[in-house]
């Protein structure tokens, strides 16, 4: 997806004391919006956001007060559970509350009449997600296919540090998207729109009042698309950032004027580089890791700690209450841990760095932009002659000679000297690397015995092994069950789960039946586990194709059949490749007729982990040809 990015900055030294304009009135529906039947820009959409409005404001205290108006009409059946509203808040430290909640459903009446049902306040309720993260929750009555969903609700935060973005583009179409925004007095900002090079955003500053206006229309909704980074990356919408204050003394600072500073800061901050100087007690472990090599020391410590700490689920970027107080409880924040990691790399005399990091979940980072917030925790990455090492002690899967999956193909902020470092995340020496040999005995009787083994390296170990060790049940349904793959599964077998450096090995009998038509017989060569569903189906796509790591998978079937079949057709030879070479499909299948056995070869190499949205017609139409060609069956008949 081509995006365009526009910074702008102002210097606002005025003081506005109330809302420049007022939100539309809930229920106040036209009759165009009463008459919807189908959204213009979206034919296929069951639910349309109509209207989300917002106006930003301070009061007294200088908290950021947010007003919004939210108005959804419900076009399909399958879209009545939009009428469920979750508003999630900063409820940490009470930093953030939602109040002022008003709502109505409203309905075309038998007469043709607007009907208004509104929301019952005992109807709504707050939850508490995690420790930082809160939800109210509320759901609209009388809601069906027509209805319309038309609410209001208050935001306040303490301060202006939780202006983050305003999002044009939501999951489902938006029809208008509008939001006002009025600065602090003596306030620096800048905000950059992110959006698509063929949409336009209406954006009208107001320096004399110190208020910036934007709008958009007729947005098309973006659901989660296959290998996806995380959503909010190719959202249309409006980032800000608040990079300078003058005579307003507000909690720590998530933004910074440049990446030196924001080092120093993390540096100075008792809750982050404060950490890097405690002592834990851990003298009995570094005092016997003495005599290793730094390799030895590194794997030692990072095993250690990923063994004696347990995550709470919780990402942090601090140790908000000390990594003693964590190794005391066994237990804490990713932050927690791997400030605590980096901790004792260091006492090991190893050159060890916490750096900030962006999983694929979380978002990209601009490096232009010095804004703590686009991180969503801590790792440790270690020097060793010259190379980088990157840890997660949260991972009890991936093992130190590895780059953590959710890290490649992102950029990282190493907290280090006197002014740190971006870093981009590769990895081009290790690969998801599967080698598969399978087996197969077709028998008189139409049934098949056959032996699989598997031998899964580097990522494709960690990828296997992670989801074992979560069902070995579910591990077998999703790799070798589903999609016509092998059934009645006996003696399944899985080699060096705890020796890292080994490939994982998955070995099993099963047994099958041929499928046939008239007096033909089916039997497919294709045991490759992650080519069952072509995930590359849509006709346009919006994200870019991130697999992450790079691929090598090769699979040798080998089919001996019973004296009283005899080979009809077999699959052609195939070498296919793209313009640029970075994917490569070859196919080679063999009959031995002396034997009356068949050999097929299949391999698939992936050059490159990272694709444009714009590469996605190349790549949708080699996926689609793979899997014709996987699909082609040895054809058998009977003598």
């Amino acid at each position: 997806m081509k995006t365009t990015g526009l910074f702008i900055c102002f210097i606002l030294l005025h003081c506005i004391g109330s809302f420049a304009q007022n939100l539309s009135e809930i229920g106040d529906i036209s009759k165009e919006e009463a008459e919807l039947k189908q959204c213009s820009f979206d034919m296929e959409a069951k639910v349309v956001i109509l209207l989300h409005e917002a106006f930003s404001n301070y009061d007294r205290d200088y908290q950021l007060v947010t007003l919004h108006h939210v108005r959804i009409k419900i076009l399909k059946e399958s879209g009545i559970e939009a009428a469920n509203i979750s508003i999630p808040f900063y409820r940490k430290n009470n930093f953030e509350k939602i109040d002022k909640i008003e709502g109505v459903t409203v309905n075309i009446g038998p007469g043709g009449d607007l009907v208004k049902e509104k929301l019952d306040r005992k109807t709504i309720y707050t939850t508490q997600t995690n420790e930082r993260i809160g939800e109210v929750a509320f759901a609209f009555p009388s809601v069906k296919v027509g209805s319309i969903i038309d609410y209001k609700y208050r935001s306040t935060m303490k301060n202006y540090s939780g202006l983050d973005e305003w999002r044009f583009q939501e999951e489902l179409p938006v029809v208008s998207s509008k939001y006002m925004l009025t600065l602090l007095p003596n306030t620096e900002f800048a905000y950059r729109a992110n959006k698509r090079s063929d949409r336009n955003i209406l954006i009208t500053p107001d320096p004399e009042n110190g208020r910036i206006f934007f709008e958009m229309a007729d947005i098309p909704g973006l659901e989660d698309e296959p290998y996806m980074d995380a959503r909010k990356d190719y959202l249309q919408k409006v980032i800000f950032q608040l990079s300078g204050y003058k005579g307003i003394d507000l909690e720590k600072k998530e933004y910074m004027s440049s990446w030196e500073a924001l080092n120093t800061e993390l540096i100075s901050a008792p809750d982050f580089g404060g950490q890097l100087k405690a002592n834990v007690g851990a003298n009995e472990l570094l005092t016997r890791i003495q005599i290793l090599s730094p390799e030895e020391k590194m794997k030692t410590i990072y095993d250690y700690v990923r063994s004696n700490m347990k995550w709470n689920n919780l990402y942090s970027k601090y140790s908000a209450d000390g990594i003693k107080d964590a190794w005391k409880k066994k237990s804490g924040t990713s932050g927690d841990i791997n400030l605590l990691l980096v901790n004792l790399l260091k006492e090991a005399g190893l050159d060890a760095f916490p750096m900030l990091v962006s999983e694929h979940f979380h978002g990209k980072v601009n490096t232009d932009y010095p804004f703590i917030d686009q991180f969503n925790s801590v790792f440790a990455c270690v020097v060793i002659h010259e190379k980088n090492y990157y840890l997660d002690a949260t991972d009890k899967f991936c093992p130190s000679h590895i780059t953590p999956f959710g890290i490649l193909n992102t950029t990282a902020f190493i907290v280090k000297g006197k002014s740190g470092e971006l870093i981009a995340i590769k990895n081009d020496s290790l690969l998801f690397k599967e080698d598969i040999n399978c087996l197969l005995e077709v028998k008189d009787d139409g049934s098949v015995k056959g032996n699989l083994f598997v031998k899964s390296k580097d990522y494709a170990r960690i990828d296997k092994l992670e989801r074992y060790e979560n069902g070995s049940d579910k591990f077998k349904n999703l790799y070798f069950t589903q999609d016509g793959s092998p059934q009645d599964i006996t003696g399944f077998e899985i080699k060096n789960r705890e020796n890292d450096s080994l490939a994982l090995e998955q070995e099993f009998e099963f047994n099958t039946k041929l499928n046939s038509s008239g007096e033909y017989y089916f039997i497919s060569p294709n045991f490759l586990s992650g080519f069952k569903k072509n995930p590359f189906l849509s006709e346009n796509r919006f994200s870019n194709i991130n697999f992450g790591y790079r691929k090598k998978i090769d699979f040798i079937t080998t089919i001996k059949l019973s004296a009283g079949y005899l080979v009809d057709n077999i699959p052609g030879p195939v070498q296919m490749t793209n313009p640029d070479q970075s994917i490569l499909f070859q196919r080679q299948v063999i009959h031995d007729k002396g034997n009356n056995k068949i050999v097929c070869t299949i391999s698939v190499t992936f050059k490159r982990s990272l694709y444009t949205a714009d590469e996605y017609s190349m790549l949708k139409e080699i996926y689609k040809k793979i899997f014709d060609y996987l699909k082609e069956p040895v054809l058998l008949r009977k003598k």
